[in-house]
C-alpha cells in the first residue's frame, strides 16, 4: 500500500550491512570471484581501470591516492603496484583485513583503515581520490554533499576525483515488488535456516529505488535498507560544483569507455580548482 511506502532515505543501514559478520564473508567471496560483478568488477576490468585511472589522473610513483569504500583493496593494490601510496578506507573489517594482508604480502605502499568516510577524518592532502562501484548513489543528497565537501578538503589544489555513478537509464528497469523465500538469496543474509523478505519501492520523481530486506531468524529480526538513486550527468555536475569542484569530464566508466546515455552507469573525473 502507498501508505506503507517509506519516506525517501528514512533509514540508513549501509555500515551494518557491510560489517555484519556473516554478510561480510559472503561479500568478500563475491569481491574475489573473478566470474561475477556482484561486489567488485571483474579482474580484466580492474586491470584496465587501474591503467586508465593512472594515466587520466596523471598519477605515478610517489602519488598519494585515497580509495573510499575500498573493499578488499583490488583497485588500491593495483595502483600501489605502480609505486603510489594508497590509503583505503572501508567500514568492513573483513575486507580491510584482507586488503592489509594482500598489501603486506607484496610489500606495497598502501594502508587500509576500518573507517566510515561520512564520519571520520580522511587525512590528506592527496593527489587523487576514488569512489568506485557506484557508492555515490546509495547515499542521500545530504550525505553526498557532506562527502564531496570532505573529499575536496582532502585533496591538494588541482587534485583529482573520479567516481562511477548509477545512471538515470537504470531506473526504467526497476519496479515495485515483494518476495518472501526461505533462506532468501541462498543463505546470503544469515546462517540458515532463516526467512527472508525483499520489498522493492520505487520513487519515480526522484529516480530512487529502495530494496528493503527483512531477515527473520530464530533469534532475531533484522532489516537492511539498500537505496539507489539513478542520476543524470547534469545532476552529478551540479552537486560537484556545489562542493567547489570544477567542471567534470564525462566518460562511460572508470576504464575510459565512451559515454553512452543508454548505459546503466557512467563515470566522471573532476579536479579541485587551484587557488
Amino acid at each position: 500500500m502507498e501508505s506503507d511506502r517509506p519516506a525517501p532515505f528514512s533509514a540508513y543501514t549501509t555500515p551494518e550491512f557491510w560489517d555484519d559478520d556473516h554478510i561480510s564473508a559472503q561479500m568478500l567471496t563475491a569481491h574475489l570471484d573473478p566470474g561475477i560483478d556482484a561486489a567488485s568488477r571483474r579482474p580484466d576490468f580492474i586491470d584496465r581501470a587501474v591503467y586508465w585511472i593512472a594515466a587520466r589522473l596523471a598519477l605515478g610513483a610517489g602519488s598519494r591516492v585515497l580509495d573510499l569504500g575500498c573493499g578488499p583493496g583490488l583497485v588500491a593494490c593495483g595502483l600501489a603496484r605502480r609505486g603510489m601510496f594508497v590509503r583505503g578506507v572501508d567500514v568492513s573489517r573483513r575486507s580491510i583485513a584482507y586488503a592489509t594482508g594482500a598489501a603486506r604480502a607484496e610489500r606495497l605502499s598502501a594502508e587500509f583503515l576500518v573507517s566510515d568516510y561520512l564520519q571520520d577524518d580522511l587525512g590528506g592532502p592527496y593527489d587523487a581520490a576514488l569512489l568506485v562501484y557506484e557508492d555515490f548513489c546509495v547515499l542521500s543528497p545530504q550525505q553526498r554533499s557532506l562527502l564531496l565537501t570532505k573529499i575536496i578538503a582532502s585533496l591538494r589544489p588541482g587534485g583529482a576525483f573520479a567516481m562511477d555513478v548509477t545512471s538515470a537509464a537504470r531506473f526504467a528497469a526497476e519496479h515495485d515488488g515483494i518476495r518472501r523465500e526461505p533462506d532468501l538469496m541462498n543463505g546470503f543474509w544469515a546462517p540458515t535456516p532463516y526467512d527472508g523478505i525483499q520489498e522493492t519501492f520505487t520513487y519515480a520523481d526522484l529516480r530512487l529505488v529502495l530494496d528493503r530486506f527483512t531477515i527473520i531468524t530464530e533469534d532475531a529480526t533484522k532489516q537492511y535498507w539498500n537505496w539507489m538513486q539513478c542520476l543524470t550527468p547534469d545532476e552529478v555536475a551540479t552537486e560537484l560544483r556545489g562542493a567547489g569542484f570544477g567542471e567534470p569530464d564525462l566518460v562511460g566508466d572508470l576504464a575510459g569507455s565512451p559515454y553512452d546515455p543508454a548505459s546503466e552507469t557512467f563515470a566522471v573525473v573532476v579536479r579541485r580548482e587551484k587557488a
